[in-house]
């Protein structure tokens, strides 16, 4: 099973997978590395360690991780190319390419979510209800600094969706999408 990963280091592999030619935008990358961390939430126990070492925040613009955000935001709005590192003396962290599970997953949320722009994945994750809105809403609008977001409304948001859509665990776990074909 894989250590926790940094958000960057999910992130740093959905720009290798998928980034090198047109790139991705901060914003998506947040948002891709939120439902990752919701759909392994949803799909693993709570005997599997967490896929990431940090939970999301409330930020006014939705579900943020923070160490994440401080590497990235230079970038503002432009799409990213290159995997990027803490600094310039560390490795550029991503996910191991033995961990086949995180492998799967980051491919299967491609397939799921890649084709979205940063604004539509923001608007799922600002929806009335979400595990974002529920925090907000519960402090009058008004979060404190570095709120996390619990992990229990994220599970419980997931679940959901993986029973409405009738989303088969396998189907995250192993990488395939909803016809059962493999997305790696």
């Amino acid at each position: 099973m894989p250590k926790p990963y940094t958000p960057l280091a999910v992130a740093n592999t959905f720009i290798s997978l998928f980034g090198a030619d047109r790139g991705i935008e901060h914003m998506k990358l947040q948002k891709l590395v939120y439902c990752a961390h919701g759909w392994w939430l949803v799909s693993y126990d709570d005997a599997t360690p967490h896929l990431l070492d940090e939970r999301p925040q409330v930020w006014k613009h939705g579900p943020v991780f923070d160490s994440m955000y401080r590497i990235l935001k230079v970038f503002g709005s432009s799409p990213i190319r290159e995997p990027q590192s803490l600094n310039p003396f560390f490795d550029t962290p991503s996910v191991d390419e033995g961990d086949d599970n995180v492998r799967h997953l980051v491919h299967w949320i491609w397939s799921r979510y890649g084709h979205l722009s940063s604004f539509a994945l923001s608007d799922l994750t600002h929806r009335p209800g979400t595990p974002w809105s529920r925090v907000a809403s519960e402090h009058n609008y008004r979060v404190p600094f570095n709120m996390a977001i619990p992990d229990d409304y994220i599970r419980e948001e997931f679940r959901t969706i993986m029973q409405r859509e009738r989303v088969p665990s396998t189907a995250v776990t192993e990488g395939k999408d909803e016809f059962g074909r493999a997305t790696a």
